[in-house]
């Protein structure tokens, strides 16, 4: 394959436009959109199909409020370094205001209750929570030098979640009082992990580990009073569930969730299964008598499919197919499980491609997070590698979501330790089930720091690496970081500070044997190209074979299609060369 169809493979995958529901209001569906080639906010009316874009190049938005003109957003305005400004636009008007009283910082978490904004963020040294009003006039609330995040907000109350009493293996919530200035910190359970706090009249609903594995539970605010969700339906129940992906109330107060097991979801609305094709749903939308949700899976983009509540049939909303002839080069992908080193079994999906043969040239993709998964949803690296030829196997290491909090909080104070060992028996299982005959292991993020500890704490098990915006210096990283990612490293680390230089690969460069690709954003703030260059200096000094890629202006998240080609072509050309 020439290094043009390699090109056009990629443009036809990173090219084809993802959609993403955020909620709906006034007869419109506001949505998240790649169609122009960058990540925009737009909305549509539900009749007319008439689309309306909002906003260019944003980052987060937050929650839709049904009868409200207002949607706030936020965008980077400091190309890729994560300093956000946040905007209201009113659909009544279509105009976007600015609020000029929140200087750039990292926005984390933003919510609306039809009246006012609560949005959360992080400087070089608080994090800190706002009230923000439609006017685009904002208060700062409160700030303190721990993780939290503002999830939710109804009249004088404001709830989130976070690590409040400094244990790094559980997670607490807090009810912020709008009129006094309390913050008071709330856990069923000393040591569960409780999450997503929504509140409807007074009411909150969230998921706690306190009685056992994962359920919803509801608080009532005024008493404290812990009781059970009550729904028309029963279908939820005997169903085997590992994690809740998201769940909230409609305006009537009936309640809908999305939960996870091996990978896939299943919503029910009111109790009752909402039946759609097998993949990943991550967002639910009611609007009156039809429902509106993000699909995707492994071999299909995000989709937004709209569902008749009466009848139940399901049809593409907004959405587009790949092109017949990239489409036909994915092949099918099976969930599977294989045993780690201590007999833990290690959730994980293997897309075979159906362009070579077994055995054959294979990547061991490491996902990043930690605290995050592959699942049966697109995934535009992973669809890239398996168009151009690869077998991919893409395990869920210890420490991945989706397969219950237990699992992971076993790499808390372990970060390339028992996770990395997950990774290097991944290529082990791929070579002992005669798939793969070369293997490369490939990742961006903790991915990318998981491939350079694999390639020189285990390098007699690879053939080749790419790293994309990874880690390999945590002491560094830790003194570069601003509050929001010195409070993650304390909380992934557990305050073991000795692991910050035994787990960094600029410990053990001499090491590496195989050649080595580095793929780094220019203006990443999440893991500064600094720490990289003093690697690459190394493997310099040392006569070491390694590619070095910076992508200029360019952060961490990939917003734009140009910047995952920017990524995805130096790769999938340095693997064509060592693999094949």
């Amino acid at each position: 394959m020439s290094y043009l169809d390699k090109l056009k493979i990629i443009e036809e995958i990173v090219k084809t436009p993802l959609f993403s529901v955020v909620g709906f209001t006034l007869d419109k569906i506001i949505y998240v959109s790649t169609i122009e080639g960058r990540r925009s906010l737009w909305l549509v009316d539900i009749e007319n199909k008439e689309r309306v874009k909002i906003a260019d190049d944003i980052s987060s938005v937050s929650n839709i409020v049904e009868g409200s003109p207002y949607i706030m957003y936020s965008k980077d305005v400091t190309k890729g370094k994560e300093q956000h400004k946040a905007f209201i636009f009113s659909i009544d008007d279509f105009e976007n205001f600015e609020v000029n009283a929140i200087t750039p910082r990292r926005i984390t978490s933003m919510c609306f209750d039809g009246e006012n904004f609560a949005l959360s963020s992080s400087t070089e040294r608080t994090l800190d929570l706002w009230l923000v009003k439609p006017d685009a006039t904002a208060e700062r609330l409160y700030e303190a030098n721990k993780l939290f995040f503002a999830v939710d907000i109804e009249k004088d109350k404001i709830v989130g979640q976070g690590i409040l009493k400094g244990n790094p293996r559980s997670q607490e919530l807090f009810i912020f009082d709008i009129n006094t200035s309390e913050f008071d910190v709330y856990t069923p359970k000393e040591g569960s992990t409780n999450k997503n706090p929504k509140i409807h009249d007074g009411l909150v609903l969230f998921a706690t580990t306190a009685f056992g594995k994962e359920k919803l539970v509801l608080m009532n605010m005024r008493n404290w009073e812990l009781q059970e969700p009550k729904m028309s339906y029963d279908d939820y129940k005997g169903v085997e569930f590992s994690e809740y992906i998201n769940f909230d109330w409609d305006l009537s107060g009936k309640i809908w969730f999305i939960a996870v097991r091996n990978g896939r979801t299943k919503i029910f609305y009111d109790g009752k299964l909402i039946d759609l094709p097998e993949g990943f749903v991550n967002n639910f939308v009611p609007a009156g008598d039809k429902h509106f949700v993000t699909w995707s899976s492994l071999t299909s983009p995000h989709k937004i499919l709209v569902i008749d509540s009466k009848s139940g049939e399901v049809k593409t909303f907004l959405g587009e197919e790949l092109p017949a002839e990239t489409k036909n080069r994915l092949g099918k992908s099976k969930f599977i499980t294989y045993k780690s080193f201590d007999e833990l079994e290690i959730p994980t999906f293997v897309i075979e491609s159906e362009k070579i043969s077994k055995p054959g040239p294979t990547i061991i993709y490491v996902h990043g997070g930690p605290w995050a998964s592959v699942n049966d949803s697109w995934n535009r690296m992973i669809a890239v590698l398996v168009a151009s030829g690869y077998h991919v196997v893409a395990p869920n290491f210890r420490g991945s979501t989706g397969y219950g909090d237990e699992f992971r909080k076993l790499d808390i104070g372990d970060p390339g330790g028992g996770d990395l060992m997950d990774v290097v028996y991944a290529a082990k299982w791929a070579k002992e089930n005669n798939l793969a005959s070369k293997i490369a292991i490939m990742g961006y993020s903790y991915g990318g720091y998981m491939t350079y500890l694999a390639t020189v704490l285990e390098p007699d098990i690879w053939d080749a690496g790419v790293a994309g915006a990874g880690i390999t210096d945590w002491e560094e990283l830790y003194d570069l970081s601003d509050a929001l990612f010195k409070q993650f490293i304390n909380l992934l680390f557990a305050g073991r500070k000795e692991l910050l230089v035994e787990r960094s690969a600029k410990s053990y460069t001499e090491n590496l044997k195989v050649p080595l690709c580095i793929i780094h954003p220019q203006n990443d703030s999440r893991t500064p190209l600094k720490p990289v260059l003093k690697y690459v200096l190394n493997l310099l000094e040392l006569g070491k074979t390694f590619e070095l890629h910076v992508i200029p202006n360019m952060g961490h998240l990939v917003v734009k299609v140009e910047d995952a080609v920017r990524i995805l072509f130096p790769a999938t050309i340095f693997l064509n060369k060592i693999l094949k």
